[in-house]
């Protein structure tokens, strides 16, 4: 208990964040789209590009946002034909997206920083690259789709910044260049704002909701998705490879757990606000899938990362390891 009470320390101040986003909502009159737009645009890529030059590549490490983006399609095909039996209009949409998505960054990267060292840091980030790949491409159409013509999504899906910065980072690998010591320098302030800001889009999009009116069945189908189909998938994977194919480095498979149990994506809100599909109810269901991974992201991350059963000295262990968080050794999962 004390590695999940310490994992829930680090966690609340994210969650300080998503209140400060919603009183500057309510009462400060800020503008969620533009800094949606201001994320969405000129930090994530940088964030993406940051993530490819600086991990040590391996076939094992190549193949992980190959893995993940394979999962979120999974997840998002499987729900859109599920949810054809539930709704006929373009919320089908919108649970596409929702289900084969997560929020890795926002959320998800501060808890990695506090797990892992800066090898299983960039892990985490190639893992997260497969699930920020789909929700840029195949979920950006899915969700297009229900607002826009097929040519017109695929127009938008070409204009992705977060492509290209992914596309120039493997370039960058491929010829052997790294950015001078100046982009080191504005990487750290960068994740930081990725972060404090991506977490008060949260608080701004639950600000704009004018009225609880909750659709139950989008936030019952939302969460079982991502609390339930997502990490049962994920440890398939896991067990499967460990045990069959032998794809994946025993290294890789913490990082995919942490990316299984993170919360709702704060990214919908983002593209369901550009795109003009149920912004509200996406805000919705993303704050309460937030409130309620306070205690479940914690929970799953002490028992199937921090090693479950653990004696006190091994907690203490760990703990001595969190401080400080980039000096973290390998997190390593016994199967």
């Amino acid at each position: 208990m004390i590695i999940f009470s310490t994992l829930l320390l680090k966690i609340l101040p994210l969650y300080v964040i998503i209140f400060m986003g919603y009183i500057a909502g309510k009462f400060l009159n800020s503008n969620r789209d533009t800094i949606a737009n201001l994320l969405f645009v000129m930090i994530t890529p940088v964030i993406i590009f940051n993530g490819v030059i600086n991990t040590k590549l391996d076939s094992s490490i190549i193949l992980l946002p190959f893995l993940t983006f394979a999962i979120s399609s999974f997840l998002c095909l499987f729900f859109y034909q599920a949810s054809k039996y539930v709704w006929k209009d373009k919320t089908r949409n919108l649970m596409a997206i929702t289900a084969g998505s997560g929020n890795t960054g926002y959320f998800g990267l501060p808890v990695a920083l506090i797990l892992f060292d800066n090898q299983g840091e960039g892990i985490y980030i190639m893992a997260m690259l497969g699930v920020s790949l789909f929700e840029n491409t195949l979920g950006f159409y899915m969700l297009a789709r229900g607002t826009n013509t097929t040519r017109e999504c695929m127009v938008k899906l070409a204009k992705l910044p977060s492509l290209y910065g992914f596309a120039l980072g493997l370039l960058c690998k491929l010829v052997n260049w790294f950015p001078p010591v100046l982009f080191e320098e504005l990487i750290d302030p960068m994740k930081g704002t990725y972060t404090v800001l991506g977490m008060m889009v949260v608080g701004l999009g639950l600000a704009s909701v004018k009225s609880m009116k909750l659709d139950f069945k989008f936030i019952g189908m939302t969460l079982f998705a991502k609390f339930a189909a997502w990490p049962v998938t994920a440890l398939v994977v896991i067990l499967a490879d460990a045990h069959f194919f032998h794809f994946f480095n025993q290294e890789v498979y913490p990082a995919l757990l942490l990316i299984s149990v993170v919360p709702l994506a704060a990214n919908t809100i983002i593209l369901a606000s550009i795109l003009q599909n149920h912004p509200e109810k996406s805000a919705t269901a993303v704050i309460l899938s937030t409130v309620f991974a306070l205690g479940y992201t914690p929970l799953m991350t002490m028992y199937f990362i921090g090693g479950g059963k653990n004696s006190e000295s091994e907690e203490t262990a760990f703990l001595e390891r969190m401080i400080p968080a980039k000096e973290l050794p390998p997190v390593k999962l016994e199967l």
